[in-house]
């Protein structure tokens, strides 16, 4: 009895999730048929603030060298500095190698490796310095934070500045899109960052409770360090939730900008997915230690706090939920063994009922490609799904979708273990 009751709330949850991405999708503003790609025409110029650029780095070789070429072109004042956490590999050679505004600030064992967060609070008093050395304006100076394989996209200057435009924005967040899918597993990364997770931050500002990733989120240098100091990042494995949940306690709203995006590479194995949803996963349970000061705050909106509540707990759900459904499968596949028709039958039709919301999402993910790239908002033809292919990978990339949740199990579990067994360590994705 018990298993029935959490499998149908956790399908109850699923459900209500998905039609209110549905809904959002049909109401958010999308760009015109039959619009063309135009000239800027921001009245917001392009000096207008200046722009720290923070690259954490371990072993980024293979990635580094194109990523500070590509923030090096784009328009506006900046100054990027690429913080080496140890690494072994070419990482130091390949930056020394690109002339530009490029400073280096190197980590060394024991002090290095310690977390992304650590990593990038390092770089903060660097910041102070250049803005006291050049006379800046502090509250004209935004801090950016990308990962080593993050191209922004051409028009993510013009879009941050009308964003920074109002002084009432503190901080934003681009959107988040995989560079070049061309393998299934890449394009379900691609339709779960491009699509799902644009739709779920779309309902976010709705509710006042956008999250930062940990890639292409942008801060108010002023604001941020006169709220939270010069160390604003936390320990957790999550630390850009960490820091959402640390801005929202002090009372710092977040802006989603849906129409540009960065651009970073997607995992190419089962495995190294795996691992990496395990440690966000683990992210998420560190952050658990905010949950007094979130009930407690008068600060955050009702809308803020359920929105973290929500965070907290899906993840029990869902593993509750997967374990309820091993256990009804199990027993329904036991009971009516005798009859092999019928089973076949009942799974056939819960297999096309569930790839219904993987569909949709499929569709919407080639909609929205489309109309980014007609209007211009899609820095390259790789970024965009091969469509002459399209049947097979669609299909294959609708099941994925839909039954992710088969893999992501593991992931959890793993996760409960490490949180156990107390290993907080820092399971970094190798470049391949």
């Amino acid at each position: 009895m018990i298993n029935m009751v959490i499998y149908l709330i956790a399908v109850t949850v699923f459900m209500i999730q998905c039609f209110i991405m549905f809904f959002v999708y049909l109401t958010e503003k999308k760009p015109r048929k039959h619009a063309t790609p135009v000239a800027s025409k921001s009245t917001v110029p392009m000096d207008e603030f200046f722009y720290f650029i923070l690259i954490p780095c371990l072993n980024e070789g293979k990635v580094i060298q194109n990523t500070l070429q590509n923030v090096l072109k784009l328009p506006g004042q900046k100054h990027i500095f690429v913080i080496d956490d140890d690494s072994i590999d070419d990482t130091l050679i390949k930056v020394n190698n690109v002339d530009g505004p490029i400073s280096t600030i190197r980590r060394k064992l024991p002090k290095a490796r310690t977390g992304k967060g650590d990593s990038l609070n390092t770089a903060m008093p660097m910041i102070q310095i250049y803005i006291r050395r050049h006379h800046l304006d502090p509250s004209r100076c935004i801090v950016g934070v990308i990962d080593a394989d993050g191209v922004l996209s051409n028009n993510s200057i013009e879009k941050l500045n009308e964003a920074f435009h109002n002084p009432q924005t503190a901080a934003a967040q681009l959107r988040v899109k995989m560079k070049a899918p061309k393998r299934i597993l890449q394009i379900f990364q691609d339709i779960e960052f491009f699509t799902i997770n644009h739709l779920t931050q779309m309902f976010r500002s709705y509710l006042g409770a956008v999250a930062l990733c940990g890639n292409g989120q942008f801060f108010r240098y002023s604001t941020i360090t006169k709220k939270l100091g010069t160390a604003p990042w936390g320990n957790a494995l999550l630390e850009d939730y960490e820091l959402t949940l640390r801005m929202e306690l002090n009372g710092i709203k977040i802006r989603y900008i849906g129409n540009a995006y960065v651009d970073q590479e997607a995992l190419l194995s089962v495995k190294k997915l795996v691992v990496q949803r395990a440690r966000w996963a683990q992210g998420g349970f560190n952050c658990w230690k905010y949950f007094k000061k979130i009930f407690t705050s008068r600060k955050m909106s009702p809308t803020q706090k359920f929105d973290s509540y929500f965070f907290f707990f899906q993840p029990i759900l869902n593993l509750l939920a997967d374990f309820s459904i091993i256990y009804l499968t199990v027993k329904f596949i036991i009971l009516h063994l005798q009859n092999p028709e019928f089973l076949s039958v009942v799974f056939i039709a819960l297999a096309i009922l569930g790839l219904f919301f993987g569909t949709m999402f499929t569709l919407i993910y080639l909609r929205q490609l489309k109309l980014h790239k007609r209007i211009g908002q899609i820095m390259k033809s790789d970024d965009m799904f091969n469509f002459r292919i399209r049947i097979q990978k669609m299909f294959l990339a609708v099941g994925l979708i839909s039954y992710i949740y088969v893999i992501l199990f593991f992931s959890l579990l793993l996760s409960i273990y490490h949180e156990l067994i107390g290993q907080q360590t820092w399971n970094k994705t190798n470049r391949i």
